[in-house]
C-alpha cells in the first residue's frame, strides 16, 4: 500500500512541476499529532523527504486550514521546508477527505504573487482535489485491508467458517478457521463449489444444494445440519446457516451464511436418543415376556381349570356360568397374546424384517377401512437386530399415524434397499399434516419417536404434504 501512495505523491509533484514550471515544491501529510514531509521537489527532483514535524503550534495551524492561503515562510521556519526559497512565502493547498479533515497539504513558494496567475491556482486545485481523492481511496482500502485482517483473526479463534456464494458466477468463497471445520486447507476447497458438495453425505446433499444453488426464497434464513466426509474418511457433523440476498428485481444474487463444527453436540444428542430407545425397547421386551411367560401361562391354567370343573358338574346354569367364564379367560389370553406380540413381534425375532412388515401391514388391511399396500424390492437379508427393530417401530408409528389421524382411503409403505442405505416412504391420501414446522419441532408424540429413531440409526427423515402426507426416510447400512 506504501507503494501506491508514493506514486501518488511523486505523481502531483510532477504534474505540479511539468505544468506550473516551478522547482520547488513540497507535500506534507498530516497525521494524527504530527506533519510529515512526504516529497520535496527541488530543481526538478524529486525526493522522499520522510522528516517528522513535531511543532505544535505549526501542526494546529496547518491542519485547521481547509480553504486554499498565503503562509509566511516564518510558518516553517523550525522545518526544513525554508530551505526551499528562504524569506518567501507558501502557497498552501489543503488536500481533505470525506470528513473535511485534512490529510495533506500541498506547499509552493511564491516568490512574487502578481506572477502566480489565476491559471496557476485553477491547476493547482485540480491537482489538489485528484491527489485528495487518491489519498481518500488509499485510506479507506488500507483501513478495509486491516478489518480484513481483523475479522479474519476473529473467524479463526471462533472456529468457524463464513462462506459468500456468488449465484451467477457459481463461485464460493471461504473465510475464517477453514481447515479447523472441514479437514482441508482453504487452496484445497477451492472457489467451485463442487469440492464442499461431493464430499457431502448423499443424504444431506439434495436438501443442501437446492438451498445454496436453487434457493427461491429472498431474505429467508435457513439452518441444515449435515454429515461431511473430512480427510481421515470420516463423517463429521457441520450445520450451515445462509440466507439469500437478492436484487432490487428479485433476482437471487448472493448466499452467504456462516459453517458451524456441531459433532460434539450431535454426538451427545444421539447418545441421548439412543440410550431413551434402548431403555424403552428394553422394557417392552421384559413386558412381553413378563405376559407371554407369566400372565398369559396363569390365564392357560385358569382356563383348563374351569374345564375341568365343567366336567365335575353337569348342572345347565352352572355349565352356562362356567362357560360364560371360561370365554372371558379365553378372551384374556388372545388379548394377552396381541399385546405381547405388539410388544414383541414373534414374526421380527423369527423371521426378519420383512415378513414382520408384511404380517402386520396385512392385519391393519384386514381390520380397518384403510386399504394399505405394502412394498419392497425383494429383500430377504436378515439385518442386525437393533435395525430391524428400529425399522420396524418406525413403520408401525406411520401406519398408527394414518389410522389415528390421516383420514385416508388408501395407504402405501415401502422399504427400498439400495446397497449403501434402505429408503422407506410412507404415503397416504388423507387430509395431510397441519404444519410441517410443527412435526419438525417435535410435535405430535408417533411422528417425534419416528424422527428420534431415525436419529438414532443416524437417518435422514422429511415429511411432505400435498394432497395426503409423505414422509420419507434414508438410513445409511
Amino acid at each position: 500500500m506504501s507503494g501506491s501512495i508514493d506514486l501518488i505523491y511523486d505523481k502531483t509533484l510532477k504534474v505540479i512541476s511539468d505544468l506550473l514550471h516551478v522547482k520547488n515544491a513540497a507535500i506534507l501529510s498530516v497525521g494524527e499529532s504530527e506533519l510529515t514531509i512526504e516529497r520535496l521537489l527541488s530543481k526538478g527532483k524529486v525526493s522522499n523527504e520522510g522528516q517528522s514535524i513535531y511543532n505544535e503550534k505549526l501542526y494546529g495551524e496547518v491542519s485547521s486550514i481547509t480553504e486554499p492561503t498565503l503562509k509566511p515562510s516564518n510558518v516553517f521556519r523550525d522545518t526544513r521546508l525554508i530551505n526551499i526559497v528562504p524569506g518567501t512565502d507558501y502557497y498552501v493547498f489543503p488536500c481533505l477527505d470525506s470528513h473535511s479533515k485534512v490529510i495533506a497539504l500541498i506547499i509552493l513558494p511564491v516568490l512574487k504573487l502578481e506572477d502566480f496567475s489565476i491559471e496557476n491556482y485553477s491547476l493547482v486545485h485540480v491537482v489538489g482535489q485528484r491527489l485528495s481523492v487518491e489519498l481518500e481511496k488509499s485510506r479507506v482500502i488500507k483501513e478495509r485491508e486491516s478489518l480484513s485482517e481483523f475479522n479474519a483473526s476473529v473467524l479463526e479463534s471462533l472456529d468457524e467458517v463464513t462462506w459468500d456464494y456468488s449465484v451467477a458466477k457459481k463461485r464460493i468463497l471461504w473465510f475464517g478457521a477453514v481447515y479447523k471445520v472441514f479437514g482441508y486447507q482453504k487452496e484445497e476447497m477451492g472457489n467451485s463449489p463442487n469440492f464442499f458438495l461431493d464430499r457431502i453425505h448423499p443424504s444431506d446433499r439434495v436438501s443442501l444444494e437446492d438451498r445454496l444453488m436453487m434457493n427461491k426464497q429472498p431474505n429467508e434464513k435457513f439452518t441444515i445440519d449435515f454429515q461431511f466426509k473430512n480427510t481421515n474418511e470420516g463423517y463429521y457433523w457441520l450445520r450451515i446457516e445462509g440466507v439469500l440476498h437478492a436484487t432490487a428485481d428479485g433476482i437471487a444474487e448472493r448466499v452467504i451464511g456462516v459453517v458451524k463444527n456441531v459433532h460434539n453436540e450431535k454426538m451427545a444428542e444421539l447418545l441421548r436418543i439412543r440410550a431413551m430407545i434402548k431403555a424403552k425397547d428394553s422394557e417392552r421386551k421384559r413386558i412381553a415376556s413378563e405376559i407371554h411367560d407369566s400372565l398369559g401361562q396363569t390365564l392357560s391354567v385358569a382356563r383348563l381349570e374351569l374345564d375341568t370343573l365343567l366336567e365335575l358338574n353337569k348342572g345347565a346354569d352352572f355349565e352356562d356360568r362356567v362357560k360364560s367364564v371360561s370365554d372371558l379367560v379365553a378372551g384374556a389370553i388372545q388379548e394377552s397374546r396381541t399385546i405381547s406380540h405388539d410388544l414383541m413381534p414373534p414374526a421380527l425375532v423369527d423371521y426378519g424384517l420383512i415378513p414382520a412388515l408384511e404380517t402386520m401391514i396385512s392385519q391393519v388391511d384386514r381390520s380397518s377401512d384403510v386399504k394399505f399396500i405394502f412394498f419392497h424390492n425383494d429383500i430377504d437379508e436378515r439385518f442386525e437386530e437393533e435395525f430391524e427393530t428400529n425399522i420396524y417401530r418406525i413403520c408401525q408409528e406411520g401406519v398408527n399415524n394414518i389410522l389415528k389421524h390421516a383420514q385416508a382411503k388408501t395407504a402405501t409403505i415401502q422399504v427400498i434397499r439400495h446397497p449403501d442405505y434402505v429408503y422407506i416412504s410412507i404415503e397416504d391420501d388423507g387430509v395431510g399434516f397441519k404444519k410441517i414446522s410443527d412435526i419438525k419441532g417435535g410435535a405430535g408424540l408417533g411422528l417425534k419417536n419416528m424422527a428420534n429413531r431415525v436419529a438414532y440409526l443416524g437417518g435422514k427423515i422429511d415429511f411432505e404434504s400435498n394432497k395426503g402426507s409423505i414422509i420419507t426416510i434414508e438410513i445409511s447400512i
